[in-house]
């Protein structure tokens, strides 16, 4: 007589709870972090400080968005028991079987609205949709959507599933991020475009150090500085609120003249010019068309040489400028609009640029965005819902409060010093003596072997500390 009981593990809403809670905390954030400022001390000495830099504050960035979403993960625990979105592996499927099909759905359904990171085996059940009910093939139940992938049966697709029509969602930093291209990014004040190009720069960044970006900012608000803090190679700006068209053009040409020079000195760039209307406006008052030309020239030769434009602006007429229709159509079109700022598509409709949209689908998709946000893809010539982008300035706009995640430099730099320190303390107390073992027993890092190996050889020599060189055998 068989033992075995498919239904045996069985635990309280308390013990479920307490095992989602511990399994958010199991992340080793503070050594991503780590390790992500170890590697970029060697990519400094091997490159330049500037390429560190970048690295390092690209992982900074990551695990403290990391940090937000466990904290966020573990309110849904606390405040809603909400936990299906959290299990992995074999916890999400004995629990499953504990709670049944319904409360699975509605908890992902739940997590999936709010814009909650979901564990590998949530996703697998998204992706692989739900079937009413369940129905046996030789013994197996055909639904278990969790299973390895040779037991998993023929499903539909994602955007089939019952839980959450998530098509429309469109990852648009991965658009025009994975191949620079040159693009325009319109969208009125507080709809998300400096939120947006902030994440896009870093990806760019993290995908490849190489690409050297000069950003023209004539806003110049320091709520705004951490969009491109550790980002952008160079950084132009200047407060152009109430200044005479003619000294904004007279700064514009000085930024620019040192742009082509150091344009000539990079093999790879990107050029993002900020305010655009605000230039345009200039521009047209004086006469000036040299920043549209110096576009225009980017957009139409510059490909080939990976030398690239993005321009930000908040109106499509970009004629102001010195770029026509012809000219501005040879860059792919990228447009936002909040759920507040509906009213707008009726003046962009008559730019030939963008695809028409009614107002009751744009509603449709501002309300599937997590962020009540729209986004047009040139691409595509297509209209999407806009996904929750991590916001590194220090402002909220939506809610018109600081932003809590932000990180002030000295805070950053203070994190810098004491992550490092954080890894000189752990590598002081492992009784691990091979520095592979230590990587990838209490890192994690097998996947990133010798990279971490020489960053923390390298660390550990800066630091000019005898006891872990002895240690380790480093001399």
């Amino acid at each position: 007589m068989s033992r075995f009981d498919i239904n045996k593990i069985q635990r309280s809403p308390e013990e479920w709870s307490s095992l989602a809670f511990r399994q958010t905390t199991e992340n080793n954030i503070q050594w991503k972090i780590a390790l992500g400022i170890i590697v970029a001390a060697v990519a400094a000495s091997a490159t330049s400080p500037v390429t560190g830099i970048a690295i390092a504050l690209w992982s900074i960035f990551s695990a403290w968005q990391q940090s937000k979403d466990v904290q966020r993960n573990q309110e849904a625990i606390r405040d809603k028991g909400a936990i299906a979105h959290v299990l992995d592996g074999d916890n999400f499927y004995d629990y499953r079987l504990q709670v049944g099909e319904e409360i699975i759905k509605a908890e992902l359904n739940f997590a999936v609205e709010r814009g909650l990171p979901l564990s590998d085996a949530a996703m697998d059940y998204i992706e692989g949709g739900i079937k009413q009910g369940s129905r046996e093939q030789g013994g197996l139940d055909s639904n278990l959507t969790s299973a390895p992938p040779h037991l998993r049966p023929e499903s539909p697709t994602i955007t089939q599933s019952s839980i959450h029509e998530v098509n429309n969602i469109f990852d648009i930093v991965r658009a025009i991020a994975s191949l620079v291209l040159n693009c325009i990014i319109l969208g009125v004040g507080g709809s998300g475009k400096g939120i947006l190009v902030s994440n896009a720069l870093r990806r760019i960044k993290a995908d490849n150090p190489n690409r050297k970006i000069f950003y023209i900012d004539p806003k110049n608000e320091p709520g705004e500085y951490g969009y491109l803090d550790g980002v952008a190679d160079v950084v132009k700006r200047k407060t152009c609120k109430n200044k005479c068209p003619e000294e904004i053009c007279d700064w514009l040409d000085e930024v620019l003249d040192e742009y082509i020079q150091w344009e000539n000195e990079n093999e790879e760039t990107l050029l993002v010019v900020d305010e655009g209307m605000v230039i345009g406006d200039a521009c047209k008052k004086t006469k000036n068309t040299r920043i549209g030309t110096l576009i225009l020239h980017i957009a139409s030769l510059g490909g080939a040489a990976k030398h690239n434009a993005w321009l930000i602006t908040q109106t499509p007429y970009v004629g102001a400028m010195g770029l026509s229709l012809t000219s501005s159509s040879q860059m792919k079109w990228l447009a936002l609009i909040g759920a507040n700022d509906m009213g707008v598509i009726k003046q962009w409709s008559k730019s030939a640029n963008l695809e028409n949209i009614s107002l009751d689908k744009l509603g449709m998709l501002t309300k599937e965005s997590p962020v009540n946000r729209a986004v047009y893809w040139g691409g595509h010539s297509k209209w999407y819902a806009l996904p929750q982008l991590p916001n590194y300035s220090a402002i909220d706009r939506d809610n018109n409060k600081p932003n809590g995640d932000a990180l002030s430099t000295e805070q950053r730099q203070s994190l810098r010093e004491r992550t490092i320190q954080s890894m000189i303390d752990r590598l002081e107390r492992t009784k691990h003596l091979n520095l592979d073992d230590f990587i990838i027993q209490e890192l994690g890092g097998s996947d990133r072997l010798e990279e971490a190996r020489e960053a923390i050889i390298e660390t550990i020599k800066n630091a000019n500390h005898s006891g872990l060189i002895y240690k380790f055998k480093l001399g």
